[in-house]
């Protein structure tokens, strides 16, 4: 991948190839001073209403050739640090553009208030995820910019450090993106518990991976049936960390598909782009747990990540095939492209013989969440009100947009089989609610426990506010932010 190189500095020296981004609350108030902007040639009319995002200035600053424009925040419906994060991943396709060389994003505390650490925070996001270029394939790669936020004064030791923690977690982020967007003949299960492996031992987890007779040693069946259609076996690869300081104990699931032809029930040409996102509930709770491991969270944590390919061959599960799994529950499979929720039964399972203090599991689970909320927002439902809403609020906190959407347990009626305990998978309408409730039937009452269905958002292939095209690693922040809340025993 390529990234840019991002800083803060406490004030600007202009140099050949700026591209000096001037950000405005609204239409007159700017968040620099004086002070901050003293050697950018900034007229006085930038100070009163811009207008709109508008070049100011294109040419020298003292001997150097710049180009100075503003931006404005106040997109509808949009929160100031939101759009910021668009606009400096704008900035950086300008830079590109207008072969510049370095961005130069001015932030001022007199001007920006009680704001001012989410802005800082949201012009180092901008530049990090939203300047990613996933370029491994391209014979010629770009060169990482340049981004500076200039602060009008010297950042304080704890603003550091925070900021230092941000820069890890977003790194995460654009690993947890690299593995989505490698292609289907390089990820498989195999490829990807081997990087998993490497990347948690990397963070400081302690792996283990499960292979196919360690699988069937342990009764999962579900992951064995939908894997058993591939040339690469399915693996469970499971992460731990622990703090003898903390009692509390998380545990993260996530759906490792890592390409979904959606097996015998095939889904159409067009509907298979985008499948190697499938993954991305794995890719987000790994690298989620790398992250938390990274900055040594005082809450013990497990990561579980089955990983399979949901191919056609001869030995692949099919319609009507009857599966005991991990829990003794059987399941007649009524759909082969209901896969998802199969692997995670065997999964949620193994999860909930620990006796979790709290157990959530993020997939890409089905079309009809998408169909309900969007692209761009994720379902969210579960059996504990407080977890439901620490992981919403995160989220929101982490611009990861998460809504509910209820268990609503007549549905569960749908799943009813005549041979075997349950089916796969319902009626039509409301798919999202009865995926759900099939993964309730694997999870205990008593263990507080969500689902997050990211099929919208981290499938997405067009931009996603300040993420360009392909993977997204939606979820990462927010099962982070998730993860930090409950270490400081918000919900204990």
């Amino acid at each position: 991948m390529t990234v840019p190189n991002f800083s803060f500095k406490d004030y600007y020296r202009p140099s050949n190839g700026d591209l000096i981004l001037l950000p405005y609350l609204n239409g007159k108030d700017p968040l620099f001073s004086e002070n901050a902007t003293k050697n950018i040639p900034v007229p006085p009319k930038a100070h009163g209403d811009p207008g709109g995002d508008l070049t100011l200035h294109r040419g020298s600053v003292g001997d150097k050739e710049c180009l100075v424009r503003t931006a404005r925040l106040d997109k509808k419906g949009v929160e100031p640090k939101e759009a910021l994060k668009e606009k400096v991943a704008g900035a950086l396709k300008t830079l590109e553009d207008e072969g510049l060389k370095r961005l130069i994003v001015v932030i001022d505390e007199v001007r920006a208030g009680s704001s001012w650490m989410d802005l800082l925070a949201s012009s180092m996001e901008g530049a990090l995820l939203g300047g990613y270029r996933f370029d491994k394939y391209l014979s010629k790669k770009g060169t990482p910019p340049k981004v500076a936020c200039i602060t009008g004064k010297r950042l304080t030791q704890e603003i550091k450090q925070e900021m230092t923690g941000l820069e890890r977690l977003f790194t995460w982020v654009n690993r947890a993106r690299d593995l989505l967007n490698e292609p289907p003949s390089v990820m498989n299960p195999v490829s990807l518990a081997e990087s998993l492996v490497s990347m948690g031992k990397s963070a400081g987890l302690k792996v283990d991976v499960w292979d196919e007779k360690r699988l069937q040693k342990e009764k999962m069946n579900a992951i064995l049936a939908v894997g058993s259609g591939s040339a690469h076996p399915p693996r469970l690869v499971i992460g731990e960390y622990r703090r003898r300081s903390s009692k509390a104990h998380l545990i993260l699931v996530g759906k490792g598909v890592t390409f979904d032809t959606g097996g015998y029930c095939l889904k159409p040409a067009d509907a298979q782009i985008g499948m190697k996102y499938d993954m991305g509930g794995a890719a987000a709770a790994f690298c989620a747990a790398c992250a938390i491991r990274e900055a040594k969270l005082d809450i013990n944590l497990t990561v579980m990540v089955p990983l399979c390919e949901n191919a056609i061959s001869s030995t692949a599960y099919k319609t009507t095939d009857i599966i005991v799994t991990r829990s003794g529950k059987s399941v007649q499979v009524d759909n082969t492209d209901a896969e998802g929720r199969l692997i995670l039964a065997d999964a949620l399972s193994l999860a909930a013989e620990k006796r979790p203090n709290w157990l959530i599991d993020v997939a890409t689970l089905t079309g009809a969440c998408v169909v309900a909320l969007g692209e761009d927002i994720a379902g969210i439902m579960g059996q504990d009100r407080l977890l439901i809403e620490i992981v919403r609020e995160s989220g929101m906190a982490m611009g990861e947009l998460f809504w509910e959407l209820p268990l609503h347990l007549p549905y569960a009626e749908q799943l009813k089989a005549e041979i075997a305990d349950m089916k796969n998978i319902g009626k039509r309408w409301g798919g999202a609610i009865t995926g759900g409730l099939f993964l309730k039937e694997f999870v205990p009452d008593e263990i507080p426990w969500v689902h997050a269905d990211i099929a919208g958002p981290a499938v997405k292939e067009d931009p996603l506010g300040h993420l360009g095209k392909g993977a997204k690693g939606f979820g990462v922040k927010t099962l982070y932010e998730t993860a930090k809340r409950l270490s400081k025993g918000e919900m204990i």
